[in-house]
């Protein structure tokens, strides 16, 4: 019942985003830091893991298009968290500072080893999610790092100027 329950809300929840993306409403209607926060939160229901959301700084206006680039690199963190980490929980961070927005998401997981691919299931520059972020991020000017270690979780870390 329980998952059931999940399915749905995810469905809605996910039938919304849709609806504004196509309206042109990058948040599905939320501030950054709520749509940031309702995908940690989805992510820690459908896993059982503890996740949490941290906003630093003075929260300054973003372009719509900075906001999806923001929100999609957060979205694609935690869905390598969910299917790859088999961590226990996961961190999100808003940075904000004098010139840009710093995210960061954050796990206790299996981590993974850059060179060889292990634990994650790709290396941190080849996987297509990975490689997705970094570009949409750099499109916007700003930089993506990854780190992360076999048995010590990993660190994605997206800087978004601001415009």
């Amino acid at each position: 019942r329980e998952r059931l329950e999940l399915a749905a809300r995810t469905a809605r929840e996910n039938l919304a985003e849709a609806r504004a993306l196509i309206g042109g409403d990058p948040t599905a209607g939320l501030p950054l830091d709520a749509a940031v926060r309702r995908a940690a939160a989805r992510l820690g229901s459908e896993l059982g893991i503890a996740t949490s959301v941290a906003v630093e700084g003075s929260p300054q206006p973003l372009s719509a298009g900075r906001q999806v680039v923001t929100l999609r690199v957060a979205q694609e963190a935690l869905a390598n968290v969910r299917k790859h980490a088999q961590a226990s929980s996961a961190a999100v961070r808003l940075a904000y500072g004098a010139d840009r927005l710093v995210l960061t998401v954050e796990d206790d997981g299996v981590g993974l080893d850059a060179a060889a691919g292990a634990g994650a299931g790709t290396s941190a520059s080849t996987g297509f999610g990975l490689r997705s972020m970094r570009e949409r991020v750099a499109e916007v000017g700003g930089s993506v790092t990854i780190t992360g270690a076999a048995g010590a979780g990993t660190r994605v870390e997206a800087e978004v100027p601001y415009e």
